[in-house]
């Protein structure tokens, strides 16, 4: 029995896939959930799912993922085949998708293997995302939902993307637009990202990754594929202006009640440039104090060093 034991401890996690490389096409795709354009019969398939959980590496569900990049964007096609029938599926609000079965796209962009952008859908394209970055405290899940040895995911960022799906005789397919503008990556002029794919079964209380995974490793994300050869991508102009307008009322008892005095009205606003792929600046003029968030949540690189 010790013999047995001391080999599942030391056993050698099976070998990741070799990098994947995308096409870039110079095309444009009304995201549907058809995937009935051309251009994803150039796309790069991934497929061979193995089981993360209940147990790992046990044979999985099929599930095929496209890739493709244009100049602007990368985009995805999820085809998730079910053998019991029809799966989970509600048109939920965003990032309350965990109860169904769903589909997890996590992008790790700087390629380090300590932190990701976390892409969710439901069957029915319904949007859930947010950041994992791993500090080697273990435990914890997706959300609400329970993730195996994976940590908690930070729900609190909102990435603009595109998605949209259908439920099918054979189970369900997503289409996912995810334009670089929303992403934050290298400056490098060729990028290789890490890259892994989770799908919940929940029916069966199942998940399957993409790359072979253990629970018991020390980190998820050092467990991924990756994503590679991705070149000449254009983020277009990144600026977000938020104006506000304001005004007080000074108020002081008088002899019938309250008197009230306002002040002019006041115009403020808050301007986010996204200067490089990796350097973004954020300035506010005469704010709306009542909206101003202290210690703003901010994406940590390195765990080991503090943002300020």
């Amino acid at each position: 029995m010790l013999a047995v034991f001391a080999l599942a401890l030391f056993q050698t996690p099976a070998p990741t896939p070799p990098p994947v490389a995308p096409p870039r096409i110079e095309a444009a795709v009304v995201v549907d959930g058809e995937l009935t354009e051309p251009v994803w019969g150039q796309a790069a398939r991934l497929d061979g799912f193995t089981r993360y959980q209940p147990t790992s590496g046990a044979a999985a569900d099929s599930t095929v993922v496209l890739v493709w990049y244009s100049p602007t964007a990368i985009h995805f096609g999820i085809r998730a085949y079910e053998s019991h029938g029809a799966p989970n599926a509600t048109l939920a609000n965003r990032d309350h998708i965990f109860s169904d079965d769903n589909v997890q796209l996590f992008l790790d962009t700087n390629h380090d293997g300590r932190q990701a952008v976390v892409i969710g859908v439901n069957p029915l394209g319904v949007q859930g995302d947010g950041t994992l970055i791993e500090t080697g405290r273990g435990g914890g899940g997706f959300a609400a939902a329970a993730t195996g040895g994976r940590e908690s995911t930070d729900l609190s960022p909102d990435f603009v993307f595109q998605s949209k799906g259908r439920v099918t005789p054979w189970g369900y397919q997503v289409e996912i637009r995810v334009p670089f503008k929303s992403l934050r990556y290298q400056s490098a002029a060729v990028q290789q990202w890490g890259f892994q794919i989770v799908r919940q079964i929940q029916h069966a209380a199942e998940e399957d990754t993409w790359t072979p995974a253990r629970r018991d490793a020390a980190s998820f994300l050092a467990q991924s594929g990756s994503l590679a050869g991705l070149t000449e991508m254009r983020r277009g102009l990144v600026v977000d202006v938020t104006p506000e307008l304001t005004r007080r009322w000074d108020g002081a008892p008088g002899a019938n009640g309250w008197d009230y005095t306002p002040d002019d009205w006041r115009l403020g606003g808050t301007v986010r440039w996204g200067v490089t792929e990796n350097l973004t600046l954020n300035g506010t003029i005469h704010p709306d104090f009542s909206q101003v968030e202290a210690d703003a949540s901010q994406i940590q690189f390195d765990p080991r060093v503090a943002l300020s």
